[in-house]
């Protein structure tokens, strides 16, 4: 009776082991700048999940590369050092751009095309690198969390280095989408922040990391539960938390949706809902055939349209061309 008793407390002790170890490692390969796993899964699978990518290097693309940016620094809350890209227009302008890219992205990779849209259009060009990524400084990832507080420090620099009355608009792509959905509740953001662009946001953290564990056929509420205990531990915040569909639901500035209907990371839903919980002035722009995060180039026409009547309306301005 004692040997089976010291064999069954032996077994959950391994068992429990062996979960707590299997959560940190899940932990450090999604979270972690430096994981391996994910890097190689992506590069795998980027041309199932984005669709093709042209086999010439897009005009928008040279033209950026070609520019000189200014590269700014400032230090986060919690004491990291972070970059970002400074794109003056040719033309005295209020207008500002500050873009927030995607997971393990950076910012003058996921605005490679659409800064020259900008950029002809008056706008000041803000690219920043969140932390843990680019030229950032930052070990954790934290999929909009910490990434809305350090845009908030950008925001402040627009206002206190260049423009206090800069008409400035949020814009992000994936995990940028739901970082600047994360802001559209705070006052903090008003009242320079005129409009927010979300283009293909999930709806909560969780939510996408459902999604994908049951389109894996692996059991998520338990790895969710400990991968979420381990991120507590390491980064101090829940990811339950973060649910930009729950901001949204109290949005202090309008929000265009935008999201590609062949999207298989983010699923084409997620906008939808976020869209229905919307409660300030919004749109819906739905790419057909774009998968994630290529909506811009798959329908660049419909996109750029849906930003041009946004910043007439919202930005009081004319449309420059």
């Amino acid at each position: 009776m004692k040997k089976s008793k010291k064999w069954l407390l032996g077994s959950a002790a391994v068992g429990t082991a062996l979960y707590a170890g299997l959560c940190g490692l899940i932990h450090y390969e999604i979270f972690h700048r430096d994981a391996t796993i994910p890097g190689k899964m992506f590069e795998g699978n980027k041309k199932t999940i984005m669709g093709d990518e042209p086999k010439e290097q897009d005009p928008r693309d040279a033209w950026m590369q070609a520019q000189s940016f200014e590269q700014l620094t400032l230090c986060s809350a919690d004491g990291h050092f972070l970059k970002a890209y400074y794109l003056a227009p040719e033309t005295q302008s209020d207008r500002w751009a500050l873009c927030a890219h995607g997971y393990r992205s950076r910012g003058k990779s996921e605005f490679r095309l659409m800064t020259k849209y900008y950029h002809d259009h008056g706008f000041h060009v803000l690219l920043v690198d969140h932390r843990a990524s680019g030229e950032s400084e930052g070990s954790y990832i934290a999929f909009g969390k910490k990434e809305s507080e350090d845009l908030l420090l950008w925001l402040d620099w627009i206002r206190t280095e260049k423009n206090a009355d800069a008409k400035v608009v949020l814009h992000g792509v994936s995990m940028g989408a739901a970082t600047v959905m994360l802001l559209s509740d705070r006052e903090e953001i008003l009242p320079n922040v005129k409009y927010i662009v979300a283009d293909c946001g999930f709806t909560g953290v969780t939510d996408e990391f459902t999604r994908v564990l049951q389109s894996a056929h692996i059991p998520h509420r338990a790895l969710i539960f400990g991968v979420n205990t381990v991120n507590r531990l390491i980064s101090g915040f829940s990811l339950y938390d973060v649910q930009p569909r729950e901001h949204v639901k109290n949005a202090l500035v309008p929000i265009l949706f935008i999201h590609g209907d062949a999207d298989t990371f983010v699923p084409t839903d997620m906008s939808l809902e976020n869209y229905a919980a919307c409660t300030s002035e919004k749109s819906l722009l739905l790419v057909t055939g774009a998968g994630h995060a290529r909506s811009y180039p798959t329908d660049t026409a419909a996109y750029e349209d849906m930003l041009d009547q946004f910043a007439e309306k919202y930005l009081q301005t004319p449309v420059q061309s």
